[in-house]
């Protein structure tokens, strides 16, 4: 069925505890899937800004904007998020937020360009180096329901990955989910094999998950001018991560003889990675830019630490002498592992309306199935296979404009990241709407921007992988899944100093 093949595909599985922890299909989307950054300026243009340059947002889009500049210039930037999710489940729906103060930006252009008079083709070029955020990971998602008799238990669940993966040896600490439902009595083990007893058909459930950290990205940047028509620029983008996520899952009575069950899994992933760009924007006339740029993949150096607990708590003794408060955690772990994220590639026109302002637009190229994940003494077949059944390349689309009113500026922009899933029971491609002011004096410019993004995304709590084996005890148990509309809102403001 294609929902439990993109289920297995795209979802983190909660509880996955031991090596391999976290690395899987889902995290390459998380960190390839970036949105654009940059001044005020350019987030007014939903981004829109790979022919422009003339701005620090050049450093993140196209290096080759810098050999526009005539000045140089320092740029600061401050921003405010709201982030909102309204997520469902079996028909219930809960709502929760976060918000979050950032610096999203800061540049540095130092320019040099020759007196008009002065002979020579090449005629400025100009050294940026810039910080930008490309991801905020600041959110929280919140939802309960009921789980249906039609439904997988999460004993259910342990039980069909002991059965699979047998446990950790005796005497041994637990390392896997498993581990821990049989150390809590929440499964047991006979001449058949490992199962949960005395379920219940329906029960209630909820969990909550909480992220933080960003994605950012430094940017050392060279751009030049010839003949002021064709302009060529190259750069090195070094990139920082910093993932955090609590995840907490409950069930109510799941069981005759257990009031309560709860796992809680904590995962921390950070590290840095490199990537080179090359761009080049062509202006035949004043009233027209064609730029282009390519960016090889970002090759990430990543660390996830991670531990896992599980407490039960039952209504009468689970065996003699034992507590009725059973509770049982997996040992901090640390795993290192490599990440390659796709190669991007992107287009982009503008056209000037004299002194009035201009209209630009951009289209950019990327396959996310390409991502890659690597480690010295670890396996990725199974992820990086998944990654490539799961995924797909995808077009995204930005558009923007200005108007020009003395020193005033006024800007909006609308921007299209397309679905990168291969089959999905909802279309996941994101929306941009933005818009911003700007003040322009001789030596300082303030720019002020709105960005309003939303998409749906599904997630599982954990899947049935014998959904479709006939043969098995759980053919035909439907995964609990969760629809979540999620809503952004963003406010940048940014101060210019121009010497």
């Amino acid at each position: 069925m294609k929902r439990y093949r993109f289920l297995l595909a795209c979802l983190a599985l909660l509880g996955s505890a031991g090596k391999g922890f976290a690395q899987n299909e889902a995290d390459v989307l998380r960190f390839s899937r970036t949105d654009f950054g940059g001044t005020a300026r350019t987030l007014g243009l939903s981004g829109a800004n790979v022919a422009l340059g003339g701005d620090a947002g050049t450093l993140l889009a196209n290096p080759a904007g810098l050999g526009l500049f005539r000045r140089s210039e320092v740029t600061v930037s401050a921003g405010l998020n709201f982030n909102e999710n309204n997520s469902t489940v079996y028909g219930t729906s809960a709502l929760d937020n976060r918000n979050n103060l950032n610096l999203p930006q800061v540049g540095l252009v130092i320019s040099t360009r020759k007196a008009d008079d002065e002979e020579g083709d090449w005629r400025s070029g100009a050294f940026g180096i810039g910080f930008t955020r490309i991801n905020n990971f600041n959110q929280r998602l919140a939802y309960n329901g009921t789980s249906p008799a039609s439904a997988m238990k999460f004993g259910e669940y342990a039980a069909q990955q002991a059965n699979a993966n047998g446990l950790s040896p005796s005497g041994s600490n637990p390392f896997s989910l498993q581990d821990l439902a049989f150390d809590t009595y929440l499964i047991d083990e006979d001449a058949q094999g490992f199962f949960a007893p005395n379920l219940n058909d329906v029960n209630q459930f909820s969990e909550t998950i909480q992220t933080s950290g960003s994605q950012n990205q430094w940017d050392l940047s060279y751009g030049a001018s010839f003949r002021d028509k064709l302009f060529l620029g190259a750069s090195v983008g070094i990139t920082s991560l910093r993932y955090k996520r609590t995840r907490t899952y409950s069930e109510q009575d799941p069981a005759t003889d257990i009031t309560s069950l709860t796992l809680r899994d904590e995962l921390l992933t950070e590290g840095s990675g490199v990537m080179l760009k090359v761009g080049a924007i062509f202006k035949p006339s004043d009233a027209v830019r064609f730029g282009v740029t390519v960016q090889t993949p970002t090759w990430y150096t990543l660390r996830d630490a991670y531990n896992t607990s599980l407490e039960v708590n039952y209504k009468n003794e689970p065996a003699a002498g034992v507590s009725l408060n059973q509770y049982a955690y997996t040992d901090p772990g640390e795993f290192e592992y490599n990440l390659t994220t796709p190669f991007r590639a992107s287009g982009g026109a503008a056209v000037f309306l004299g002194k009035n302002g201009f209209i630009t637009a951009d289209v950019e190229y990327v396959d996310y199935s390409n991502g890659r994940l690597s480690a010295d003494d670890y396996s990725f077949s199974e992820a990086n296979q998944a990654t490539r059944s799961a995924y797909k390349s995808a077009v995204n689309y930005r558009l923007g404009a200005e108007g020009r009113f003395d020193v005033f500026r006024v800007r909006a922009g609308y921007g299209l990241y397309g679905d990168p899933f291969k089959d999905s029971d909802i279309d996941q491609s994101k929306t941009f709407f933005s818009g911003g002011v700007g003040l322009r004096q001789n030596n300082y410019f303030i720019d002020a921007a709105y960005v309003h993004s939303q998409y749906k995304s599904l997630y599982a709590p954990y899947t049935n992988v014998d959904v479709n084996n006939s043969s098995s005890e759980y053919f035909g148990l439907e995964t609990p899944l969760v629809t979540t509309e999620n809503k952004n809102h963003n406010f940048v403001l940014t101060f210019g100093w121009n010497f």
